[in-house]
């Protein structure tokens, strides 16, 4: 089984298959979200775009802001469907998992190439649950930080939550090989996994 650099796209429809979880399709018109090409949720707050987490629990709308998918498959005509947020001081949204309370932040820190420090946080705090090379961790000095960081987008959806909440490829890589940067975090044991392709692709799939 493949395991380095598989895309978010990739990795949905090979561990989703089967399960509960149906393939939606978001559009942005307006202050609404057009959900499968057919029905209109109207927002709060105008979406700037719209991203499946990978749980598909939720879909990202902002650099803070989500909305849970059971809300958009109940929403009614001239109801507006409410934003939740995230704090505003830990970076741009990019993985949240609804059922185990948890997300991902990316904070941007430097360019060229574009760098990184992501925040593993529970739902409605921002502090970190990790201290790991590559986490934000208040209290120290962001020169020294930055030697820590990590390239990539930073977009909504490149950090990735195993379905049970536990470990985290904040890059979007789920290589867990013994030189990947950042590699996989697990979040209880505030470690980094070192463990073969097959076994650390096992980690993100539902059981």
């Amino acid at each position: 089984m493949p395991g380095i650099g598989w895309s978010l796209a990739v990795l949905a429809s090979v561990f989703f298959v089967g399960t509960a979880y149906a393939d939606d399709t978001y559009e942005v018109v307006g202050s609404t979200l057009k959900v499968n090409s057919s029905r209109m949720c109207l927002l709060d707050k105008p979406p700037l775009y719209a991203v499946e987490s990978f749980d598909k629990s939720a879909v990202m709308v902002s650099e803070t802001g989500y909305v849970a998918k059971q809300e958009l498959a109940d929403c009614q005509a001239g109801r507006p469907v409410y934003v939740h947020s995230i704090p505003s001081n830990v970076g741009v949204l990019s993985d949240i998992n609804l059922s185990k309370s948890i997300y991902v932040a990316l904070d941007f820190v430097g360019a060229r190439p574009f760098i990184y420090l992501a925040t593993v946080a529970r739902i409605g705090t921002s502090r970190n649950l990790v201290s790991v090379k590559g986490a934000y961790v208040a209290g120290r000095k962001l020169s020294d930080l930055r030697k820590s960081a990590f390239g990539g987008s930073g977009e909504a959806g490149t950090a990735i939550i195993s379905p049970n909440g536990r470990y985290v490829a904040p890059s979007g890589q789920m290589d867990c090989s013994e030189y990947a940067y950042p590699g996989v975090w697990d979040v209880q044991d505030n470690r980094r996994i070192v463990a073969t392709d097959t076994a650390c692709a096992a980690l993100f799939k539902y059981k």
